[in-house]
């Protein structure tokens, strides 16, 4: 049935009810600032056809029956329209229990009428449990409740006269009856065996409404008695639907193009209640869908969606614990087969790593105590410069080390820097401290005989000697003839004695065995002797005063002057020498004032004041 030619627009709405096998379409156009318009009403029996009409709307609209939802009043404070939906929704989720997904769930505040100082609230759920059999071209629409769209057509009116719908097929029952502070909006399913039994289900519903919202008695029997005579005089096979004419009269302001027909009423009614929801204040009842929306939420959006369910949220809980209580344990056994499978002889290893540290205690605590004699005096002899001969050396376990010789000029320096030179190579190794030395007055070559005191502090030591300086590499014989070593390029001299030089041959004589001597292994937590940290170096100089030929092994004996112009003193220097070192400095002093050149008045002037400031010291010294 068309009633009106099909007309394109862009903002084109399609209303679709479902009656048996055939569907009730009614298209709308919805303009800026204006009332909405039908453009055609038709009903179809081919999906075909549906399909075809429902390519050229932009929004497709289909009532949902009143025996497929749940439908609950309230009453609300004429308050703030966000007051009042946030209200509704707290009342919602109250009588609902959270049991039907938000999109299967419609709420909505009517508008009041004249007089009225409260706002009805309506709230909609379509539960999953509740099927209805829709062509697929259906499934994305958005579903509108019956109850809605009566309640879009009562809204703001109060007729006294019930608003009933009534279907037949499935025993759909919706009213709309007003009452002192609203109107009262009920949609169930009620017995449709027979005409009979449907009929006075009709009539209870009227009369429950009626005496829940204090009705007097005489005004809901003829209330019912109304209803039963209408009732009587209608095909019940067809869907039903009873408008007063005050709600026809104000639609027809609210929509263009209502026909006055009662029979177009009775067929397009309900349609044109959801294009009043779809387009009024009302709108909020169009928001049910079949399908949750589906949207594309990123992984962690999808965890943390999982994990708002009660059970998830228990067994990842659970895992926790677990994992806590168990997970250290099974890594360390996964890591401890993963050790046995790439190395099978693990054990094995470690009782020899267990072996060798053992061992390494004992050579520690051994080179406390032990000392290898032909290492220090292979060390010792090394660092003798050319022009000195070594008489006899002197070592025993704990005390220090006697050294006893003849200086004897030698390329340019005299006995006494051969001698301080010798000084400056011992201490320059870091095995000895404490270097005292006493030597005669020159003799008649210049030659001295001296003595030579130092303590052994790191006997395990190897120092690393420079090509010059290791005589086992570069003997004395090849020296003296001049002869270069065989494999002087592969010792390319880096740094001192103390360097990391690693040319001479004495580094390379069981490197091993020294390198686990003098450093143990940072897992076991040993402390070294201070004693051996703190080393305090002397300055170089000589000691005693003893007369020529007067040697001994005693450190504080002393020998006569130089035979050179001494360096200069600082008086700092002088004033912290002992009784011994002022003496001698006393007579290189003295003997220096006798080589001074003539008309060089400036040096003899710094060493009358030395000899002055020596003078002072030794009486001070002698107190």
């Amino acid at each position: 049935m068309n009633t009106k030619a099909t007309q394109a627009h862009q903002n084109q709405l399609m209303f679709v009810q479902q009656i048996g096998r055939t569907w009730r379409c009614l298209i709308a156009s919805v303009e800026e600032n204006a009332p909405p318009a039908i453009l055609d009403t038709t009903i179809v029996e081919q999906e075909s056809a549906l399909n075809a009409l429902i390519e050229q709307n932009d929004t497709v609209y289909v009532i949902l029956s009143g025996s497929s939802t749940v439908c609950r009043t309230t009453t609300l404070p004429d308050v703030e329209e966000a007051q009042v939906f946030e209200a509704l929704r707290l009342q919602a989720e109250s009588k609902f229990l959270g049991g039907t997904p938000e999109h299967r769930r419609a709420i909505a505040a009517l508008d009041n009428a004249v007089g009225e100082t409260n706002r009805v609230g309506l709230i909609v759920a379509w539960p999953e449990t509740s099927t209805i059999d829709l062509p697929n071209s259906l499934s994305d629409a958005i579903f509108i409740p019956d109850v809605g769209a009566i309640a879009a057509l009562l809204d703001g009116v109060r007729p006294t006269e019930p608003l009933l719908y009534a279907d037949y097929a499935d025993g759909t029952v919706t009213i709309a009856l007003s009452h002192a502070n609203g109107a009262a909006l009920r949609a169930t399913r009620e017995d449709s065996s027979s005409h009979h039994a449907f009929v006075e289900g009709i009539s209870r519903v009227a009369r429950e409404t009626a005496n829940s919202h204090n009705h007097t008695p005489a005004f809901t029997d003829a209330l019912v008695g109304t209803l039963q005579t209408t009732l009587s005089h209608q095909n019940i096979e067809e869907p039903l639907l009873l408008v007063p004419d005050v709600v026809i009269d104000e639609a027809s302001h609210r929509v263009r193009g209502i026909p006055n027909e009662e029979s177009w009423w009775s067929t397009w009614g309900v349609l044109l209640g959801g294009l009043l929801v779809a387009t009024g204040s009302l709108h909020t009842l169009a928001s049910m869908k079949l399908n949750a929306p589906e949207l594309h939420p990123s992984k962690s959006e999808r965890f943390i969606k999982k994990c708002d369910n009660r059970s998830v949220a228990i067994k990842l809980a659970i895992a926790a614990v677990l994992l806590l209580a168990f997970g250290p344990a099974i890594i360390s056994g996964l890591k401890l087969t993963l050790l046995d499978l790439l190395n099978p002889e693990l054990q094995e290893l470690h009782q020899t790593a267990v072996e060798e540290r053992k061992q390494q205690i004992v050579y520690k605590e051994l080179g406390k105590s032990a000392w290898p004699i032909t290492k220090v005096v292979a060390d010792v002899i090394n660092n003798v410069p050319l022009g000195i001969d070594v008489d006899r050396v002197s070592v025993n376990i704990g005390e220090p080390i006697s050294i006893r010789g003849r200086a004897i000029n030698t390329d340019g320096k005299s006995a006494a820097e051969l001698i301080a030179q010798m000084q400056e190579n011992l201490q320059a190794t870091g095995m000895f401290k404490d270097i005292q030395f006493a030597y005669d007055p020159a003799g008649t070559y210049g030659d001295r005989e001296f003595n030579l005191w130092a303590t052994l502090v790191q006997p395990l030591k190897r120092p690393r000697y420079t090509k010059e300086k290791d005589f086992g590499l570069w003997t004395y014989a090849m020296r003296q003839a001049g002869l270069e070593p065989e494999v002087a390029s592969d010792f390319v001299p880096t740094t001192t004695y103390a360097g990391n030089d690693t040319g001479s041959p004495l580094n390379e004589a069981n490197q091993e065995s020294s390198d686990r001597v003098q450093e143990t292994p940072a897992f076991i937590d040993d402390k070294e002797s201070t004693s051996d940290r703190d080393r305090t170096t002397r300055p170089i100089g000589s000691s005693g005063s003893a007369g020529a030929g007067n040697f001994s092994d005693n450190p504080n004996q002393s020998s006569g002057g130089g035979a050179r112009i001494p360096d200069p003193l600082d008086p700092a220097v002088i004033a912290t020498m002992s009784e011994s070192e002022a003496r001698v400095a006393l007579t290189d002093v003295t003997d220096g004032l006798q080589r001074v050149s003539r008309g060089d008045d400036e040096t003899k002037k710094r060493l009358r004041n030395e000899m002055r400031l020596l003078l002072d010291r030794l009486k001070e010294t002698q107190k």
